[in-house]
């Protein structure tokens, strides 16, 4: 009979928080924009294993054009490796939820005893999701190795040289990227190359779109042809794309993409949502990330099947009067185009 520090086993514990668990994920997906539109559009993708997560990336083309002129050419067969490997790390992480002997004995019941365990759950779950989805939009978690959107390099911004978007102008516009992705370099790489616009400290709906149409033209392959799946924008950069927009604005249902019930707005292919984590404290000018307009089929998080927020069940603490579980979370961030997403950045206002 398993050892119970009251009537309750931990089996039994363990199995009410295994029913809750995709109905607490929903509720708090809410303060976590790009987890939740990434998961609804069913753009994570899963990994069983591996000591890196590598990815193929185009970035030459295979063989060579003949002009026929006459018919009789002789073909050119010349031939060159098309695809080299992008190779990120993964991070694995825990976060414990644990019950004193105490708490429960202060808990009377066993409902109550369960609801402090669905609220201790809710506690630890919502606290590593929000670590996270901050890694990702900011680069600012103990996280490093699960890679980061924040490429910006301005001092302040926060970025770090393998963040996928990054304050530079591609190369077809005078730019010089000196960011690498996945270990490779962009210069060179068109499809590599992130858009990018510094708004100069002014907001502008026109600048926008004019990112988007650059974009446009660089959509990964295999993709739902979608654009802008999701754009991210500070909460002053929201504010200003609502305010150009005053009566026409386009609303989406937000249940079909959160469990917030807050309605976004659209934007490009999908929606724009604002995001706590976009500009790092004390940032100025162009280290203020005002917008990241997102392809998730050419940037995408991997997680492994096995630790997709997964609670462990609880178990008795040796030597301690209590009870723990884990919740485990295993992956990365991964990218095999960035041509189609874009930094738009001090456009605050």
């Amino acid at each position: 009979m398993p050892i119970t520090l009251t009537g309750i086993s931990n089996d039994i514990l363990s199995t009410t928080i295994y029913e809750i668990k995709d109905e607490v994920a929903e509720g708090l997906f809410e303060t976590t924009p790009f987890l939740s539109v990434a998961k609804k559009l069913g753009k994570i993708k899963t990994f069983s294993g591996g000591y890196k997560l590598v990815c193929p990336v185009e970035v030459k083309e295979h063989s060579l054009v003949t002009v026929l002129d006459s018919g009789w050419e002789a073909l050119d067969l010349s031939v060159q490796d098309f695809t080299e490997q992008a190779q990120y790390d993964w991070t694995r992480v825990a976060i414990p939820v644990l019950i004193s002997g105490r708490e429960e004995a202060e808990n009377s019941g066993d409902k109550a005893i369960i609801d402090l365990a669905e609220a201790r759950y809710k506690n630890a779950m919502s606290a590593l999701m929000r670590q996270i989805n901050r890694q990702i939009v900011q680069n600012d978690s103990i996280f490093t190795q699960l890679g980061t959107l924040n490429g910006n390099m301005q001092a302040g911004a926060g970025g770090v040289a393998t963040g996928f978007l990054e304050d530079e102008l591609p190369e077809v516009q005078g730019g010089t990227p000196t960011n690498t992705m996945g270990g490779l370099a962009r210069t060179g790489v068109r499809g590599l190359q992130n858009q990018y616009l510094d708004g100069a400290g002014s907001f502008s709906i026109a600048e926008m779109f004019d990112l988007e149409t650059r974009a446009s033209t660089l959509m990964p392959s295999g993709g739902d042809g979608g654009r802008f799946h999701l754009t991210l924008a500070s909460p002053a950069g929201y504010t200003a794309y609502r305010n150009a927009l005053f009566s026409n604005e386009r609303y989406v249902d937000a249940k079909t993409l959160d469990a917030s019930g807050i309605t976004s707005l659209a934007f490009s292919s999908g929606v724009i949502m604002p995001e706590r984590n976009m500009v790092a404290t004390g940032a100025t000018g162009e280290a203020q990330n005002s917008f990241m307009m997102l392809n998730l089929d050419g940037i995408t998080l991997k997680v492994h099947q096995g630790a997709d927020f997964e609670f462990t069940g609880f178990e008795n603490i040796s030597g301690y009067d209590g009870r723990y579980g884990r919740i485990l979370w295993m992956g990365g961030l991964t990218g095999t185009q960035l041509g189609s997403s874009a930094l738009y950045t001090d456009a605050e206002s």
